[in-house]
């Protein structure tokens, strides 16, 4: 079992990644990044052992150096807008306090259910089963003799 010690989610246009940091039961720490894009239901999984992920930033950092110019963001765009703006955000979260599933926000917005829990994760809510709970209409009595 493993335990989510903090999670970030990034939304881009056409994808979003979600990046946790987790402690593993053995007790080593990790990088889990995940990537979902848009229009496909899987999603790409990256673990990253955390002794490496200092090298791992130097080597990201001296590509982007390299990259020229005339392919590098320029400094004068606005970022891009994520996928749902805080209005909508708070739309997914109210519906979901009021009893609906992670599946049916996923069908009304038109996205995975990999979109909708990272949103909900950010905001502190717990993910819980809304499924009421089944009763049973006949009782077994027991006979006395």
């Amino acid at each position: 079992m493993q335990e989510i010690l903090k999670s970030t989610l990034l939304e881009y246009e056409k994808s979003t990644f979600l990046i946790d940091l987790i402690k593993h039961n053995s007790g080593v720490n990790y990088i889990k990044v995940r990537q979902t894009i848009e229009g496909n239901n899987d999603s790409q999984e990256l673990k990253i052992n955390l002794s490496v992920v200092t090298d791992l930033i130097s080597v990201l950092q001296n590509y982007q150096n390299r990259i020229p110019e005339q392919f590098s963001k320029p400094k004068t765009l606005k970022p891009k807008k994520p996928y749902f703006s805080e209005d909508k955000q708070q739309v997914i979260v109210n519906r979901y306090f009021k009893g609906l599933t992670i599946e049916t926000l996923a069908l009304q917005f038109d996205c995975t259910i990999q979109i909708i829990e990272p949103i909900l994760m950010n905001k502190q809510i717990p993910i819980v089963d809304n499924k009421l709970p089944k009763l049973y209409k006949y009782f077994k009595y027991r006979k006395r003799k």
